[in-house]
């Protein structure tokens, strides 16, 4: 949800009426252990930080939820990029890799990086990011995976003896489009002035906003 800002029961009734796989919207303050993904197969069994949230059972959506990190002055947060960072590379890699191994050393959930880009732009974050990976990387037992593939994992947890086998983790995707390198440039009438936008695909008819898919529907958008 843009940002966290949840809608409730009207937001995942929409998730679940267009069989969305997950959300990943919710902080989860306590983080010793740290909390899996899970569905909402039942009631969420966490406080709501930032409500409202959903107080209803929505069979078969997943949330992988934004277990809180701790910072190095003791300071918590849903998105990395919201801690107090540290001024150099190696205080951010620490601060990173702390967080990890809350995860790793306990009951191994996943460990989320969520982060918003422009947290990049600043040359030592990047660089401690970086130095994270390359140290995470050569560990044998880590793996850097979607979201998605993550969920996929929680429905079929599948041994480290058999996870080369495991199908979700083997990016095999022949029949995925190939990469776009020319997006179109849509120019669309919206609200009191002309809106831009991206895609690799047709540009649509009106700009896509809440109530409007960008496909003109004449009962839908009123033409």
């Amino acid at each position: 949800a843009p940002f966290l800002a949840i809608g409730g029961n009207n937001m995942f009734s929409m998730l679940y009426d267009a069989n969305f796989t997950y959300d990943s919207s919710m902080p989860i303050y306590e983080n010793k252990p740290p909390s899996f993904p899970y569905t909402l197969d039942h009631r969420i069994f966490h406080d709501c930080m930032i409500p409202p949230c959903p107080n209803k059972a929505f069979p078969g959506v997943w949330e992988i939820p934004l277990v809180m990190w701790n910072d190095h002055k003791d300071g918590r947060c849903s998105m990395a990029d919201a801690c107090s960072n540290p001024p150099d590379a190696v205080g951010v890699y620490l601060m990173i890799m702390k967080n990890f191994q809350r995860h790793f050393q306990t009951n191994r959930a996943p460990f989320g990086l969520f982060y918003h880009p422009a947290w990049f732009t600043t040359p030592h974050h990047k660089e401690g990011f970086e130095l994270f990976l390359d140290t995470v990387t050569e560990m044998e037992d880590v793996w850097l995976v979607t979201s998605w593939q993550a969920v996929q994992w929680m429905r079929d947890p599948t041994p480290l003896d058999k996870i080369k086998q495991f199908k979700p983790f083997q990016c095999d995707y022949k029949s995925r489009p190939p990469r776009c390198d020319n997006p179109k440039v849509c120019n669309l009438w919206h609200k009191s002035g002309v809106r831009y936008m991206r895609t690799c695909q047709q540009c649509p008819s009106i700009y896509p906003w809440t109530g409007r898919t960008g496909v003109a529907n004449s009962l839908v958008d009123n033409l």
